[in-house]
């Protein structure tokens, strides 16, 4: 069985066949206090012979971030598209369900002179044939209940009859005062949309599961997820269940109507189910001296979200009546130390890369050779991976490159023709050659941060001669380094992150070209021993 948290939605009556009803959010500040209802899968109850439609239009209130502050003076109402509708008779069985259009419409035949109660979800599922997801809104503060809306109960009558659902913010002027209906179909509404730009160039995509949990407790504050101690609004995978979490403390940082945010987020999704994302996550910047990977991911991140929403600008709320908040422009790259290093050169080329060829030979070239490149992913990776299914836009790619000072050959993922370090000497070449059965030294520094930054890890390309067992050992000088690694065989096969001086792995390997990711866990500037055998 499973539980939804009811928002009792404004309904405006059109249709005089339809009994009166009252509207408006609850009382209380903020949001809290709602009310647990349970559904349960019911069967359609059998259709009586005499029928009549019931149809509306469910919206909610937008407030819109276009300079990094929500303008609640610019609210308007959106339609609810692709969301869940149930018509709830008797005991609250199933009698009737169907899904909002792009308009936010919804259309049914439901028994004549029934009682009944419509529920719009925050949920969108379509299965059957491709394209199929099942995308939901849920309050990980509220045993991960599905949020919803509903009108008050009231009578099909003999006639045809609309019901309309409107899901307010719940904003007075200054603050919260009552609920935040309108936070999740938000949220929802961001999915939804990019969603849309994937199937306008891949219409049969398969998305898998995803569920989003956002509350009016969530806090930038790490701890118990289920008391709102979520850290930041972030995406989460085990591999197999997905899930991103949104911010919505009032006052504080809330992210429900930062479309920015939400999509750069789904971006990390797409990459989990569709492409590839290698990054080790961490704390990250415009500013930062970044690792490759955590500088590819960041920075295509933000550039989704501004080719999903056709915006040129990312935009993040936060602060007292979230009047605060960044306003970044997509187009340009750093003006200074510009590179495959910073994420800021990174969603400055997909950006752009996106509106000089379109989305479609970005998209193969993320479900195609980069997801299954030899070496890790980076810009270097993805520039190879795009001339391969596209080298007729190969020097639009290239130009944007050269504009971010990155040198990438076309056929070389791993980026041998680079000359650029940003400033940290062991940061080049970006791999190191190892052979099996002897040893290698790898360097890291702390100088760009430690952590996830430029230099914090470095990269060693080796050989397997055949397909066999092999032993990889890790080992520092002294007792105060940790050193740890990650293996990868055109996807990451291998995490060794013991504690201690020295760390091992035994691993089957089959013949070919592997990569070694090797960092110290302490982040000291140490040269670690490694032996392949």
């Amino acid at each position: 069985m499973e539980r939804s948290w009811i928002f009792r939605a404004a309904v405006l009556l059109v249709a005089a066949a339809l009994s009166a009803c009252g509207g408006g959010g609850g009382g209380g500040g903020g949001g809290g206090g709602f009310a647990a209802f349970p559904i349960a899968p019911v069967p359609p109850a059998s259709t009586p012979a005499a029928t009549v439609t019931l149809s509306g239009t469910a919206t909610y209130e937008s407030v819109p971030n276009l300079r990094g502050r929500l303008d609640y003076a610019s609210r308007t109402f959106r339609p609810v598209r692709g969301a869940a509708v149930d018509i709830l008779g008797p005991n609250s069985t199933v009698i009737a369900s169907t899904v909002t259009d792009e308009n936010g419409a919804y259309s049914v035949s439901v028994p004549t002179d029934a009682t009944v109660i419509v529920r719009v979800k925050a949920q969108s599922v379509k299965a059957g044939s491709a394209p199929t997801w099942d995308v939901s809104v849920r309050d990980n503060t509220q045993s991960n209940a599905l949020y919803a809306m509903e009108s008050p109960s009231f009578s099909t009558g003999a006639e045809a009859g609309v019901r309309n659902l409107q899901a307010p913010s719940g904003w007075d002027g200054t603050s919260y005062s009552s609920r935040r209906v309108a936070g999740p179909f938000a949220i929802l509404d961001a999915v939804y949309t990019a969603q849309a730009k994937v199937l306008s160039v891949a219409p049969s995509t398969v998305f898998p599961q995803l569920q989003l949990f956002w509350s009016v407790d969530n806090v930038p504050a790490t701890g118990n997820e289920t008391l709102g101690q979520i850290g930041t609004t972030f995406f989460r995978t085990d591999g197999t269940a997905r899930a991103i979490y949104v911010l919505g403390r009032e006052n504080v940082d809330t992210d429900e109507y930062d479309a920015s945010v939400v999509t750069h987020e789904w971006g990390h999704y797409y990459q989990s189910a569709f492409s590839r994302d290698d990054s080790p996550g961490g704390p990250h910047s415009l500013s930062n001296l970044l690792d490759r990977r955590v500088a590819f991911s960041e920075g295509w991140g933000n550039a989704w979200s501004g080719i999903a929403l056709a915006r040129s600008n990312y935009t993040d709320s936060q602060g007292a009546g979230q009047a605060q908040g960044s306003n970044i422009d997509l187009t340009t790259g750093p003006t200074t130390n510009p590179g495959w290093y910073r994420e800021g050169s990174i969603q400055s080329i997909l950006w752009n890369l996106n509106a000089q060829v379109g989305f479609k030979p970005i998209h193969d070239a993320l479900t195609g050779p980069f997801k299954t490149t030899p070496a890790v992913t980076s810009i270097h990776a993805f520039a190879a991976a795009f001339t391969s299914v596209n080298s007729a836009a190969a020097p639009a790619l290239a130009n944007l490159l050269a504009g971010q000072s990155i040198s990438a050959a076309p056929n070389d993922p791993f980026g041998n023709s680079e000359t650029r370090n940003g400033g940290v000497a062991l940061a080049l070449p970006l791999y190191r050659a190892a052979a099996v059965g002897a040893a290698t030294q790898a360097c890291v520094t702390n100088q760009a941060g430690g952590v996830n930054k430029l230099g914090s890890y470095t990269y060693l390309r080796f050989t397997a001669p055949t397909s066999r067992s092999y032993t990889i050992t890790v080992s520092a000088p002294s007792a105060s380094a940790d050193p740890d690694f990650s293996l990868y065989s055109g996807r990451l096969i291998l995490q060794a992150d013991g504690i201690g001086a020295t760390e091992v792995a035994t691993v089957a390997l089959s013949a070919g070209e592997h990569v070694l990711a090797i960092n110290d866990f302490n982040d000291s500037p140490v040269c670690l021993t490694v032996n392949i055998q």
